[in-house]
Formats: C-alpha cells, structure tokens, sequence
C-alpha cells in the first residue's frame, strides 16, 4: 500500500501562497506528482481535482500555473513547520521530488 502524502500546492507567479485551509490529501507520491503536471500542463482548459482535507474537495482550472509551481509535502494531516518532501518541475518537463 502506498503511502498518503498530505500537500500545499502552489502555482507560482499567477497565485498566491496557500495557508493551512488549502491543504490537500494525495493517495501516494505518485498521485502528488500527477497532479502537479496536471495542473501545469492542462489546468488552462481541463479542471484538475483538488481533495481538500479541510474544505469540500473541487475541481477547478488552473490557468496560470508557471514553471515554478510545486507542492509541499507532509508525512500527516497535521503537517509541520517544515515539510517532508518538495515536488516540482525538472529543466526538461518532468517532476523532481527532494527531502526537506
């Protein structure tokens, strides 16, 4: 089973920061990293799903996610003053994840 990863997303230039109520739920590293190329790649004209864990879950477009978008991921709910993991985007289009 994999492991649950509980994340803030932010898009980059085009949003602002998130805060504790933008917290998200992701069913494993893997489901992180497609969602963040998702909302990159496609956010412009197809809603991605945001599973919020303390708002009712939407699905939104995201169009002005930049290259430096990234989510801060979190072992627990409960998240911390520092996250577990970092995923973003890699020089040639791909996800890079790395420990905080």
């Amino acid at each position: 089973m994999a492991a649950r990863w509980y994340g803030l997303w932010w898009g980059g230039s085009g949003y602002s920061l998130p805060d504790d109520n933008d917290l998200e739920e992701f069913a494993s590293l893997a489901d992180a990293k497609h969602k963040l190329i998702e909302r990159y790649l496609h956010g412009y004209w197809q809603t991605t799903a945001f599973a919020f864990v303390h708002r009712d879950p939407s699905r939104v477009l995201t169009p002005c996610v930049g290259e430096n978008c990234e989510i801060l991921l979190y072992g627990s709910r409960a998240g911390g003053d520092w996250p577990d993991m970092r995923i973003f985007l890699g020089p040639r289009g791909g996800v890079r994840s790395e420990r905080c």
